[in-house]
């Protein structure tokens, strides 16, 4: 969606040129398909899963200002409308600048924070078109090879833990080539990852799903065959921009909407023969969005941090494996606004953290222990009222997490529960004399004993 100086002095320059035996090395290698999809452990569970542990990965944002680590905690890091695109970091035909790459990975690296990189767009010395693929493939499998032999071991470390094919691949603002030049990109990926960095993760183009045509469109890229082999072959996880519609029946849509929106794919997924145990990850997602680079309509504060810590809390009870918030350094448009009415920091000035920023510390400290299902069914499940209950299991209790999206309800007060907590992180002690609580939009943590 809506794009430090100073290198230490153990790193290779900044600006690079492939050398003509590399790219015949891998122009050689790359004939041979990847038919191994490698299912990290830490991508997480199938969705289906009855209970589960949420990893610090799981919490993901966007963020080109690097000031982000110093006001909220979040273990992932996407980079999409960072600087660091294709076209950005290749300038002239096998020369790469990496200096920004570098110093936005050697910043996660300082913080323990996982890099996702995004690998579009086209420079414009290969294709007119920026939403274009190459004429010749050779040129972007050299740019994906030295990108993953420079970040496998970065800092003496690893650098970037996961490379995305491309963003939105069925928005033409991002791509207008076809289907099947996606895949093809999609398998040079996985062929190069084999070759050059194995430890990588290789996720699937992300797709915009709010709109029915994005949907299709999906659906045939998902259904393809390459070589013999289907297109999910080639990836280790899926990727989905969870954007729902702007208003949806009269009101405005929000996280329970963007997850009715993952069971239609996850639907279509099965049918197009992708495996249910594919991981899923939530590349971006926000709301208010109008799909025409408009300003939100503003809500207030509290219904922010009840959309940041909805869409967190059933992210993960889905199984989502990684949830990247877009975007946690918004700047004001022209006449005002952002295009998300959801904010983590101030617009223009990230170093002024929200209320729905710190509550993401919040939601991470509430599910940290088992997410607990019923009968294998997944968490977070609703009653006929649509009343939301999450439980979490951990060392020192029971933690069971109430909501509303709808309608303001009382529920029981579960046995032995002294004290509620919002997503301001205070808690409120419970009289002697209650019986039941209040439960509206904004999530409550009520903390009980084993």
């Amino acid at each position: 969606m809506p794009v430090l100086s100073g290198m230490p002095p153990t790193l290779a320059p900044a600006r690079s040129r492939r050398s003509s035996s590399h790219r015949a090395h891998v122009v050689r290698g790359a004939v041979t398909a990847c038919l191994c999809v490698v299912l990290l452990g830490s991508l997480g569970p199938p969705a289906s899963a009855g209970s589960l542990r949420v990893p610090r990965q799981f919490f993901g944002l966007h963020d080109k200002s690097m000031q982000a680590y110093a006001g909220v905690p979040f273990g992932a890091l996407r980079l999409w409308d960072s600087g660091v695109t294709w076209r950005d970091i290749e300038t002239s035909p096998g020369v790469y600048d990496w200096q920004r790459l570098d110093t936005l990975v050697t910043a996660a690296q300082a913080h323990g924070v996982e890099v996702t990189l995004v690998l579009g767009q086209t420079p414009t010395f290969y294709s007119g078109d920026r939403t274009k693929p190459p004429a010749d493939l050779a040129v972007y499998r050299d740019y994906v090879a030295a990108a993953m032999a420079r970040y496998r071991d970065f800092n003496g470390t690893r650098g970037v833990a996961a490379y995305q094919v491309w963003n939105e691949g069925n928005v033409p603002q991002y791509w207008s080539g076809t289907q099947h030049q996606l895949a093809q990109l999609t398998q040079v990926v996985a062929q190069t990852r084999r070759l050059v960095d194995p430890g990588a993760v290789v996720l699937a183009p992300s797709f915009a799903v709010r709109l029915a045509s994005q949907r299709s469109w999906m659906a045939t890229y998902q259904s393809q065959q390459l070589g013999g082999h289907h297109v999910w072959r080639y990836y280790d996880a899926n990727a989905l921009s969870l954007y729902p519609a702007e208003t949806i029946g009269g009101r405005l849509g929000g996280p329970e909407d963007s997850m009715r929106l993952l069971k239609t794919v996850e639907e279509m997924l099965a049918r197009a023969g992708v495996p249910t145990a594919t991981p899923i990850w939530g590349t971006e997602i926000n709301y208010g969005l109008t799909g025409l680079g408009t300003a939100a309509t503003p809500i207030t504060e509290k219904r922010q941090v009840a959309n940041l810590m909805r869409t967190y809390l059933l992210g993960a009870a889905r199984g989502l494996a990684r949830m990247f918030w877009y975007r946690y350094d918004w700047a004001s448009l022209a006449g005002g606004g952002t295009i998300g009415n959801t904010l983590m920091s101030w617009p223009g000035s990230p170093t002024r953290v929200t209320e729905a920023g710190l509550a993401l510390g919040t939601t991470e400290q509430w599910l940290h222990g088992t997410l607990v299902g019923r009968h294998s069914q997944q968490p977070c499940r609703h009653d006929r009222r649509a009343t939301y209950t999450c439980v979490v299991r951990h060392a020192g209790g029971v933690r069971t997490i109430l909501w509303n999206p709808r309608h303001a309800v009382r529920v029981p007060i579960p046995a032995g529960a002294r004290y509620r907590q919002t997503g301001n992180g205070k808690p409120t002690r419970f009289s002697r004399a209650a019986r039941t609580m209040r439960v509206s939009y904004l999530p409550v943590m009520v903390e009980s004993p084993r």
